[in-house]
Formats: C-alpha cells, sequence, structure tokens
C-alpha cells in the first residue's frame, strides 16, 4: 500500500512538473514583445539594411565590381531584406497604433532572424574595405 502511494506521488510529481514545463515553454513561444525592445531591434535591423542596400549600390554598376555577387544579392540578400522590412514595418505600424500594448513575439523573431541573416551575408560577401 505504501509503494503504490509513493508511485501514486511521484506520478503526480512528473505530471506537475510536466504541465510546470509545458506552461513555460507556451509562454515562451507565444509570449509578447515591449515596444522598447522592437524599437531596439527595428534600429538594428535599419543600420543593417543600410549597409546590404550600399552593398547593392556598389555592385549595381556595369561591368560588376570585383567581390559582388549578384547570386547572393538576388537570392538571399534582397529576399532577407524584404522579410526584415515586412516585420519591421508591422511591429512598428502595430506599436503606433496599439500605443501600450506589446508586440507579436513571431513577427519580432523574424525580424532579428532578418537582420542576423543580413549580418552573416555581408560578412560572407561584402568585401569592399
Amino acid at each position: 500500500m505504501m509503494k503504490n502511494m509513493v508511485a501514486i506521488a511521484a506520478v503526480a510529481l512528473s505530471l506537475s512538473a510536466c504541465a510546470k514545463l509545458t506552461t513555460v515553454y507556451e509562454a515562451a513561444t507565444s509570449s509578447n514583445v515591449p515596444a522598447k525592445t522592437i524599437y531596439v531591434a527595428a534600429n538594428a535591423f535599419n543600420v543593417v539594411k543600410t549597409t546590404a542596400t550600399g552593398y547593392i549600390q556598389y555592385c549595381t554598376p556595369n561591368p560588376t565590381p570585383a567581390g559582388c555577387n549578384d547570386d547572393a544579392i538576388e537570392n538571399k540578400i534582397i529576399p532577407a531584406i524584404d522579410k526584415g522590412t515586412t516585420a519591421r514595418n508591422t511591429l512598428t505600424a502595430f506599436i503606433k497604433d496599439h500605443p501600450g500594448e506589446l508586440g507579436d513575439k513571431g513577427v519580432y523573431d523574424g525580424l532579428v532572424a532578418a537582420t542576423s541573416s543580413l549580418q552573416t551575408l555581408l560578412a560572407t560577401y561584402d568585401k569592399r574595405n
């Protein structure tokens, strides 16, 4: 009888721990982001976007200057700029229209991912220095 109670208690504790982990996971994956955090991420994206745009403009003339990669520009850099711009615009419009409310974490994560992707791409392809 005592073994059964210990087993039941152990199962109850593990289910309780599992429920807490599920709650933590749900909070982390579906939470929202404060406006200040969004503005910092938007500004970081703007800086990286400016550098990426400069690289594209540098590489645009014909003949293309040495160190430019048209494939990377068309298939990697421009899509990352577009995704980041869309995420930034969505978040800043939401914050403007809903002052004091929290922005969507999924869109914020997209903005951060686009910024990170652009930084990596520029480090790989931008050899103007």
